[in-house]
């Protein structure tokens, strides 16, 4: 066995805005700790499929091929919760927004920071073993909605899989960091950008694309984990042919958006795959694209072995407000049904049977007044539409105030947990209203193709909020002053754990959302906790960096200016 190299990590910090930051990198691999002395963390297809009876490790974006975020490891518990003591933390060393979370196999951890770098470190002591820089390149920051985030990498055989801003899949040996095949996915110049954690499945990386707020066809594609080569892409805009296409006028499907960022869902027994789909292009000029715009903020059901379409539910047809549909699909059999759950930006909870895309029932999580209601199959009642108010219609010619939700919900992309214990769905919400105006624009590649003259985010607060997931009653809620930034982890131990934008990290009882531990993490959380076991022993570990993408920076730039920011990852346990 080889000597195992000791390096101090020398923290760089990054200049806060992106013309300071491009080409600072070289791409490559500093190995901290590792060569010989450290043993690959093999993650079979076996592992992936039982990630839900799993009580140690944290293989996908949601825990498991359902997306429960729900862990099986009580060891810490509703008793001892208020014992927690913080373990070890890891700097970034970047003042930028992190959206991702911390992925373990056997002890070993993987995290992305902003920029596409990947750490991965020993998650007994929070010694980094490896770490990967990326060097993107200078012009692809005017092609980047929503900050240098990145999700995740995914952990799959002998690797980790990273996708990156510049629409590349890359893959590192997970022992060493190592560039095993590093390819071209999309075309970043065109506005094909990935900040999504890829799923693994059967020998493949099944990704999304961003890109809708420049008018980019989204698609999901699934990419061979040997070589990076296509299997199957799928768009999820229909051309010119093919069904549905007459949903949109005219020729607006060419630039309709629908990009598909955020992870999808993988139903074993059904073999089915649920992919949520974001919003049309442009984002509030329906006037340009009118009719249902399938399959925009929907939730597209795909044959995995192929990518074909099998069936889909739309949450906003003709979407004027941005509610971009791409939050996160959580399956679950509840009452004897198997459903799946959605909480959507337009501010609404869903219950849908997941063998029909019927829909079982729909709440409202917050303050709503863009529909009064909705009609079959949980089709909301337009403002356009008899019955619906044309006052909150976003016209050309005046500025409609004071829409519930905003643009960023309802509930952004955080995502929310299941837990069967108590058979609640958890969920992460903000509570703001948006002042619109439409606008006509001509797409250009590469160019924002919004359709918005103007955009106001007025003051608001955020919530945690547990629903009953047979009904959508409310079983509890626990107030903030500031919008819910963080994703929410629920655990056997009768705990939900999460951080708020103000810093704070929480943990909560699932049956009333009492408090039972809080913790200083110095700034805003925007990242997700996740939970595992190593030694024996549980810890639970949150993504921390104020920033990132959405409302939060728009709306909280002054605040940010008083506050701390700096991204890492906090590791907590019992003494």
């Amino acid at each position: 066995m080889s000597k195992i190299l000791k390096y101090g990590f020398v923290a760089v910090v990054f200049a806060a805005t992106l013309s300071m930051v491009s080409g600072a990198f070289a791409q490559g691999v500093d190995v901290l700790r590792g060569g010989g002395g450290a043993q690959p963390h093999y993650v079979t297809d076996d592992m992936l499929l039982n990630a839900d009876k799993d009580p140690m490790n944290w293989l996908h974006y949601g825990k498991d091929y359902q997306s429960t975020r729900y862990h099986q490891a009580s060891q810490i518990n509703q008793g001892n919760a208020g014992d927690l003591v913080a373990k070890w933390y890891l700097s970034f060393g970047t003042l930028e927004g992190q959206d991702s979370q911390l992925n373990v196999v056997g002890g070993q951890g993987y995290v992305t920071t902003s920029f596409n770098r990947v750490i991965s470190v020993d998650t007994a002591s929070g010694d980094i073993l490896w770490k990967y820089e990326r060097e993107l390149p200078a012009d692809v920051y005017p092609e980047l909605c929503c900050d240098v985030v990145n999700r995740g990498v995914a952990p799959y055989g002998d690797s980790v899989y990273l996708a990156t801003l510049d629409s590349h899949l890359v893959r590192l040996a997970n022992h060493s960091g190592e560039v095993l095949f590093d390819v071209a996915v999309g075309d970043y110049t065109y506005a094909e950008t990935s900040t999504i954690m890829p799923m693994a499945l059967d020998g493949g990386l099944i990704q999304g694309t961003a890109g809708a707020e420049y008018g980019v066809r989204g698609w999901v594609r699934k990419l061979s984990a040997e070589d990076g080569s296509v299997i199957w892409n799928t768009y999820t805009i229909p051309a010119e042919g093919e069904p549905n296409v007459d949903t949109w006028a005219g020729e607006s499907w060419k630039y309709g958006g629908g990009s598909g960022w955020i992870t999808g869902s993988y139903d074993k027994d059904l073999d089915l795959l649920y992919w949520p789909i974001g919003n049309p292009g442009p984002d509030f000029d329906r006037h340009v694209r009118l009719g249902d715009n399938l399959y925009s903020n929907s939730t597209l059901v795909l044959n995995p072995n192929d990518g074909a379409i099998v069936s889909w539910f739309q949450y906003t047809p003709n979407d004027p407000y941005d509610y971009d549909g791409v939050n996160e699909v959580i399956l679950a059999d509840i009452d004897g049904k198997k459903v799946w759950l959605h909480g959507d930006r337009n501010g609404h909870l869903y219950s849908i049977d997941r063998t029909n895309s019927r829909c079982n029932w729909v709440v409202a999580m917050g303050r709503i007044n863009w529909t009064p209601g909705f009609r079959d199959n949980c089709r909301p009642i337009m403002a356009w539409e008899e019955g619906g108010d044309p006052a909150m219609d976003v016209v050309y010619d005046r500025v409609t105030k004071n829409i519930y939700p905003s643009l960023d919900g309802g509930k952004e992309w955080h995502p929310m947990c299941y837990s069967p214990r108590v058979n609640a769905a958890v969920v992460p919400l903000y509570n703001f209203s948006m002042d619109l105006q439409a606008k006509k624009m001509e797409w250009r590649r590469g160019e924002w193709y919004l359709g918005a003259k103007v955009i106001t985010f007025n003051s608001g607060n955020g919530s945690i909020k547990a629903f009953n997931a047979s009904n959508g009653d409310l079983m509890w809620i626990r107030p903030h002053s500031t919008p819910a930034t963080g994703g929410t982890l629920c655990t056997a131990g009768g705990l939900v754990f999460y951080g708020d934008a103000e810093g704070y990290f929480h943990a909560v009882r699932d049956d009333t959302g009492e408090e039972l531990f809080q913790f200083n993490v110095g700034t805003g959380v925007h990242g997700n906790p996740t939970t595992y076991t190593v030694d024996g022993q549980q810890q639970v570990s949150v993504v921390v960096g104020a920033g990132g993408g959405g409302i939060w920076p728009l709306s909280y730039g002054e605040w940010l200016k008083k506050h701390t920011k700096g991204g890492g990852v906090f590791t907590f346990g019992l003494n």
